[in-house]
C-alpha cells in the first residue's frame, strides 16, 4: 500500500570506491516546457553486473514535449535524481504542484505521489528549521494545492490514502494528519474551502513543536519517565510560540496547533480544556491525529490496521473524542476501503 524507498547506490566511474546515491522521480513530475534545476538520470539493467544510472538529461535545460513522448515509448516512468539534489527537486515539485494537480492526464494515482512526496519534502524542511518564515509560507502553498486536489478531484482521497506512510516520521505523520483532517473537513459540509484551508494549514504544522525535542525522546522504545512526558507535553505551546510570530499562519489555525491533544472529557493536554471549550478544530484534529498515531509504526509499538484502531478509539477513547466527528470519519474511511 505504500510507496518503498527505491534509493540506489553505484561507485562512480572516476572513482569506484565512492558509492553514489540515487532516487526514484515520476516522469509526471516532469512539466513541459520547464527547466529543471537537477540532473537527470535513468538506470540501465546489466546481465551479471549491478544497475548501472546513466545521465540523460543536465540540468539548467529545458524539458520538451519530444523529451517526455521520448520516455514514455521507452518505458522509463521513473528516473532518478542524485540524492545530493533533492531539494532542487522539491522546490521543483512545489513551483509546478499545482500545474500536476490540474493535469488531467496525469492518473490519480501518480498525481497522490507527488503531492505526498512534495508535502512530505516540505514538512521536513520545516521541522529541521521551524523558525524559517520562507518554510512556513511554503507548508501553506502546499496545503492550498492539497485542498484543491482533495476537493476538486473524487478519487485524490483515496489516492492519498494508498500512499500515505505506515512508519513513523513526525513529517510523514504530519502530512498523514493533514489529508485525513481536510477530507473530513470537506465531508462535513460545513467549511468553507477558505476555512478548509485554515484547517490543513493548522494541521500540517500541528507537531511542530516536537522540533525543539530530543530524538532521544521521540524515538524511545520503552515508556517515557516523567520528565520526559513532560518535556513532550510542551510541544502543542512550543509549536504556537514559534509560529506566532508567521504572518503565513492565523490564529484559528494556531487553534490546532495548541489544542490537537485536548480531549472533550478534561483528560488533555497542555491546559486540560473540557467540553465546549475544546474549539471544534482541535476537536477534528484530535480525530485524525489519533487515528494515524494508532496505524503507523513507532519504535516501541506495530501499526494497527484500520478497522482494529477504529475500534480501540471507540472502545477504549468515546468519552474523550467528538462522537459526531469519529462517527462521520468512520464513514469517510469506509468510502476509501468500500467497507
Amino acid at each position: 500500500m505504500r510507496t518503498p524507498d527505491l534509493t540506489r547506490f553505484m561507485a562512480t566511474k572516476e572513482n569506484p570506491t565512492v558509492r553514489k546515491a540515487y532516487c526514484p522521480i515520476l516522469l509526471q513530475s516532469l512539466r513541459v516546457n520547464t527547466i529543471t534545476n537537477f540532473d537527470i538520470y535513468m538506470k540501465r539493467s546489466q546481465r551479471n553486473r549491478n544497475e548501472r544510472y546513466v545521465l540523460y538529461r543536465k540540468r539548467n535545460i529545458p524539458f520538451s514535449e519530444r523529451n517526455r513522448t521520448t520516455l514514455y515509448e521507452h518505458g522509463a516512468e521513473i528516473l532518478y535524481i542524485d540524492v545530493s539534489e533533492k531539494k532542487e527537486y522539491q522546490v521543483y515539485l512545489e513551483k509546478n504542484l499545482d500545474a500536476i494537480i490540474a493535469d488531467e492526464s496525469v492518473p490519480t494515482e501518480e498525481k497522490s505521489k507527488i503531492a505526498y512526496t512534495c508535502a512530505t519534502g516540505l514538512v521536513e524542511d520545516l521541522l529541521q528549521n521551524p523558525r524559517s518564515g520562507e518554510h512556513v509560507k511554503r507548508s501553506k502553498d502546499v496545503i492550498t494545492n492539497l485542498v484543491n486536489y482533495l476537493l476538486n478531484e473524487s478519487q485524490a482521497f483515496f489516492g492519498l490514502m494508498a500512499t500515505t506512510s505506515f512508519d513513523y516520521y513526525t513529517y510523514t505523520h504530519s502530512v498523514n494528519v493533514a489529508v485525513f483532517g481536510i477530507a473530513l473537513a470537506h465531508r462535513l459540509g460545513c467549511y468553507s474551502r477558505e476555512e478548509i484551508n485554515t484547517i490543513g494549514t493548522g494541521l500540517i504544522v500541528h507537531d511542530i513543536g516536537k522540533s525543539l525535542i530530543d530524538q532521544r525522546i521521540l524515538n524511545k522504545r520503552g515508556p517515557l519517565n516523567k520528565g520526559e512526558w513532560e518535556v513532550v507535553r510542551e510541544h502543542p505551546e512550543n509549536g504556537v510560540r514559534l509560529l506566532r510570530t508567521s504572518p503565513h499562519v492565523n490564529e484559528d489555525s494556531l487553534l490546532i496547533v495548541a489544542g490537537h491533544h485536548e480531549k472533550i472529557d478534561g483528560s488533555g493536554y497542555p491546559r486540560g480544556l473540557r467540553g465546549d471549550a475544546v474549539h471544534p478544530y482541535a476537536r477534528l484534529a484530535a480525530v485524525v491525529d489519533i487515528f494515524d498515531a494508532l496505524t503507523t509504526k513507532r519504535p516501541y509499538k506495530l501499526a494497527e490496521h484500520s478497522f482494529p484502531a477504529l475500534q480501540i478509539m471507540r472502545d477504549e477513547m468515546a468519552k474523550e473524542l467528538d462522537e459526531e466527528l469519529f462517527r462521520e470519519f468512520v464513514i469517510l474511511l469506509g468510502s476509501s476501503t468500500g467497507a
